[in-house]
């Protein structure tokens, strides 16, 4: 072990100071980053987010001292286990550590803390961690701090299944997430995301909820590899292969992911009615992009039905239009297969996909070729309007 890792080790060795000395923690920390210059990015990070614990207790909020040390292992021990190792495998070696060593730093800096939760906090905490280990530059300032903001959000008191339970839904995520690797879906990001993604929803919304999600992936999937040889000659396929990235899957399933938290919390049937038109919104327009540009029918401008070439922003075709409503019934009719809502759910589905799908040409047309909104951007607003179509649809079927 060289002088950088053995101080970074040092700084991750903090944590045990942190139930007796608590704040005062920042002095070895500026110690530390004194002696090895290497280290006081992240020396200072830790030492941020130690002031902002204390400092924000003099309000209502409360940053608890648990999360910080989970954030302490996350960016000092994990990343220097996970370094030898390739980009999936030292995504697993960095969640295990985080586990392994989070689970008794989170439990000495916590009192009457459910197993529960402190295995769901070092999940999230390795997840988060490992994902912007991978993503960001700044390493030293962004995972220790971006991680211990992801906790932080889910740190509030709420029912979580029993832990028996619970490890049942995280290897289900996670074989999911490599099986999907495997199949070339998306990139370690991606399948990172999507693992983060399919623990939320299922803890706060039910396995029957991430099963909508599901849907849209496998279709979205398998319908980018659709007349791929004929997309890639015309230079408008999905690059890599059709293998996705992360910024993909979050703009795709933001909105839904956060409707599921929501019903977790509040159990609103008008969270599900949104949720559909949010998911089906996703599915429909993916389906629309991948199926439409194979059409031998040029597409035409959504706001002018001027013919223009294929893959231009706002272009749609009559295939494209039939695939979003393909896309958004699949959505419906598994919501109606599984008992999640009657037909008013398909007919919510069905009408907000499409509206949704079109609302991402309207945006494409407009904002995107003006540079304003990226392709990412539009996905996000998408799926925020078809939720609001599938909430709208709720009021207006039960008023």
């Amino acid at each position: 072990m060289n002088r950088e890792d053995a101080a970074r080790a040092l700084v991750g060795l903090m944590v045990l100071l942190l139930p007796w000395a608590g704040v005062l923690a920042v002095l070895p920390l500026a110690a530390v980053a004194y002696l090895e210059r290497s280290t006081r990015m992240l020396s200072a990070s830790l030492a941020l987010l130690l002031l902002m614990k204390f400092s924000i207790e003099l309000s209502h909020l409360n940053l608890p001292m648990y999360v910080v040390s989970i954030s302490f292992v996350v960016s000092t021990f994990a990343c220097l286990a996970s370094r030898p190792f390739g980009a999936l495998s030292g995504s697993l070696i960095y969640l295990m550590t985080t586990v392994a060593l989070g689970y008794p730093a989170a439990a000495i800096n916590s009192s009457g803390l459910l197993p529960e939760k402190i295995l769901f906090m070092t999940l999230l905490g390795g997840l988060s961690g490992a994902f912007l280990q991978h993503v960001s530059k700044e390493r030293d300032f962004l995972v220790p701090f971006g991680a211990c903001m992801v906790m932080w959000l889910f740190s509030f008191d709420y029912p979580l299944p029993e832990l028996g339970r619970m490890i049942m839904i995280y290897i289900f995520a996670l074989v999911l997430g490599l099986g999907a690797y495997w199949a070339r879906a998306g990139d370690v990001d991606a399948i990172l995301s999507e693992i983060i993604i399919c623990i939320l929803v299922v803890l706060f919304a039910g396995f029957s909820w991430f099963l909508l999600l599901l849907c849209f992936y496998l279709l979205g999937g398998a319908f980018t590899r659709y007349g791929y040889a004929k997309k890639e000659k015309l230079g408008i396929a999905q690059s890599g292969g059709g293998v996705r990235g992360y910024k993909n899957v979050y703009s795709n399933s933001l909105v839904p992911l956060a409707l599921a938290i929501l019903y977790g919390l509040y159990s609103s049937e008008l969270i599900l009615f949104a949720y559909l038109g949010s998911v089906a919104t996703a599915c429909g327009d993916t389906l629309a992009s991948e199926i439409g540009e194979t059409s031998s029918t040029p597409p035409r401008m959504i706001t002018t039905l001027r013919r223009v070439e294929p893959g231009v922003d706002g272009g749609v075709t009559a295939l494209g239009e039939a695939a979003s409503v393909l896309g958004a019934a699949a959505v419906g009719v598994l919501a109606v297969a599984i008992g999640m809502s009657g037909l008013q759910g398909l007919a919510a589905a069905v009408l907000g996909g499409f509206l949704g799908t079109n609302f991402d040409s309207l945006l494409g047309a407009t904002l995107q070729r003006t540079g304003m909104l990226t392709n990412n951007g539009v996905n996000l607003m998408a799926t925020l309007f078809g939720a609001l179509a599938g909430g709208a649809i709720y009021l207006v079927v039960w008023s």
